[in-house]
């Protein structure tokens, strides 16, 4: 099945994503209506069970790349592997910037870290170290934050007890002011 150039481009939105996007949202990005989402989606689910190991998931109006089942195995391998290693340079990153700066957008871990964070902060999350919630801003949108399990560990009882919280918190509050400013310019 060759996909068209509209299927591709919800590809690689969805792969960019790493948790998916809503019909609505592919449609507004892509300046296309919702129909026409829904039939490039139907060609790109077709040509991903041709040849793939990744599967569509479809819940609602929500859609996101998946392991396909006959795969399964080795992902679940792999993810107990990277479970009982200790966190990586990137998790403690991540870990750090929503501890200080959370609830925070995912695309504004990645700014601040300069990279993709989809995987690390999958990861995070099915650690439970961190929380993926709505963003009171905006109902279509998510925004993570540390988990009370991550402060349980950690022996404190609220973000402020955080080594240097105030100072931290408000340089990274700054530095994301600073692009908005930037970007309105």
């Amino acid at each position: 099945m060759i996909m068209d150039d509209l299927s591709k481009k919800i590809e690689a939105l969805l792969f960019v994503a790493g948790e998916g996007m809503t019909i609505s949202r592919l449609a507004s990005v892509l300046k296309k209506n919702d129909e026409e989402i829904k039939n490039a989606l139907t060609l790109l689910e077709s040509h991903l069970a041709e040849s793939h190991s990744l599967v569509m998931l479809k819940d609602g109006d929500h859609v996101a790349f998946v392991t396909g089942s006959a795969v399964s195995k080795v992902v679940e391998d792999f993810a107990k592997e990277e479970f009982s290693e200790e966190l990586t340079r990137a998790g403690l990153e991540t870990l750090a910037i929503v501890a200080y700066k959370g609830p925070i957008k995912r695309s504004e871990i990645d700014y601040i870290r300069g990279v993709n964070s989809s995987f690390t902060v999958r990861n995070l999350l099915m650690r439970g170290l961190l929380e993926r919630i709505r963003d009171p801003k905006d109902a279509r949108a998510y925004v993570y934050r540390i988990s009370s399990d991550f402060l349980k560990f950690l022996g404190v009882a609220s973000r402020a007890e955080l080594p240097e919280y105030g100072d931290l918190a408000g340089k990274l509050e700054e530095f994301l002011k600073e692009d908005t400013e930037n970007e309105q310019k």
